[in-house]
């Protein structure tokens, strides 16, 4: 029997409601609600500590275009994944990350799962896969075990489970590779496993991709051909910077320019070029040009660059100094961010500012509260080494 709670719910989203709504009741009752309406189920598999799982509930379950879409085609459901049916549910359904989302029919049978944070239109897409039993996770799982798969459905297959990282990804990838010809890659499906798939500038895929550039700027738009070339040149130079090639890395950094990157790209890898190879000069003239103008104003950018001195010279105090600036920039301009607040009272804690620094890590501390306990604890840990500091 259905509990009035839960046919509450479902009654109210109808006539108001300014995020997804949750039903209420035991997790058989819900998906007897979801058999009786006919409805795939959707369940946000959730824990008190995971800070994506809070990010999306504030930021993407609000937006009208999510909760209308989500309230429209779903039975939508909740559960911390460590307190009553959650731990039994994530064994069933083998949950081991968060946040993790389900889509069930009445039954029980798992149709899709997506996992991690994502932006609305993302989150919308996974919905949309689920009503679409050519892409719903769980069917391409079931089929492909009979071998009976299509091409297409194998390609839609290995991207799902490249996205969650699944080494099986590469295996279905190999499948993939053996079946299909040079018209397959150029088709919109074919574009989707590059996309997928070429990650560095030896991978096949990319490869061709190169080699047929002219086609698929044409038919797919230039931007979308620049990503897989960012994505590709980025990955070298993280290698550059290591082994201090500096013409090779200021090449590719040029070569990121001219393929639009993002300026906190470019920022970051810049700064941290001069951070691994420990030029100091060099660092604080680049950070204060990025400072001042490409990244002027974002303070997470400015606020990851300082916090990179610490991942890479904690001791040096020339860098140090210069990382006190740079994260009372961003404090000035975000005094709410915990990652601003817990940095700013770590670098402070180490240029002698200790009083402010304990002043600032009692609020991270605070902060820190509303987000995770494991959050809270390496926020104590923190708050505890600057009271140590000399």
């Amino acid at each position: 029997m259905i509990s009035l709670s839960c046919k509450q719910k479902q009654e109210e989203k109808k006539e108001t409601y300014n995020a997804i709504h949750f039903s209420e009741g035991s997790f058989q009752e819900i998906l007897d609600l979801g058999a009786k309406e006919n409805k795939l189920i959707f369940i946000d598999c959730y824990t008190s500590w995971c800070a994506p799982c809070k990010w999306m509930e504030k930021y993407v379950f609000v937006k009208e275009e999510v909760h209308s879409f989500y309230n429209e085609n779903f039975i939508n459901y909740k559960i911390d994944m460590e307190k009553g049916e959650g731990p039994e549910l994530a064994k069933r359904y083998q949950v081991s990350s968060y946040p993790t989302y389900l889509f069930i029919d009445g039954k029980g049978k798992l149709i899709h799962l997506a996992k991690s944070k994502m932006e609305a239109e993302a989150f919308i897409n996974e919905g949309k896969k689920a009503l679409n039993p050519q892409n719903a996770y769980g069917n391409l799982v079931k089929k492909y075990e009979t071998g009976t798969m299509s091409v297409e459905e194998l390609t839609n297959y290995a991207i799902q489970l490249n996205k969650f990282r699944d080494p099986k990804a590469n295996e279905v990838l190999t499948e993939i590779m053996e079946k299909i010809d040079d018209q397959f890659l150029k088709s919109p499906a074919g574009w989707k496993l590059i996309q997928s798939f070429a990650n560095n500038d030896e991978d096949t895929l990319f490869l061709f991709m190169n080699n047929n550039k002219s086609y698929f700027t044409t038919n797919y738009g230039a931007d979308e051909v620049n990503v897989i070339y960012r994505k590709a040149l980025q990955r070298k130079m993280y290698s550059y910077s290591r082994n201090n090639e500096r013409v090779l890395f200021f090449e590719g950094l040029d070569s990121l320019k001219n393929l639009n990157a993002s300026p906190r790209d470019l920022s970051i890898m810049h700064c941290q070029f001069y951070l691994v190879n420990l030029d100091e000069e060099e660092f604080i003239k680049t950070s204060d040009f990025y400072v001042n103008d490409l990244i002027k104003g974002d303070e997470e950018t400015i606020a990851f660059i300082a916090r990179s001195v610490l991942l890479y010279h904690k001791e040096n105090k020339t860098l140090l100094s210069q990382a006190s600036k740079l994260i009372k920039n961003a404090y000035a301009l975000n005094p709410d961010s915990y990652g601003i607040v817990s940095t700013y009272a770590q670098i402070l804690g180490r240029t002698g500012e200790k009083e402010e620094a304990i002043a600032a890590g009692e609020k991270a501390v605070a902060m820190a509260d509303t987000i995770s306990s494991k959050v809270k604890k390496r926020a104590i840990q923190n708050l505890e080494e600057i009271k140590g500091l000399n």
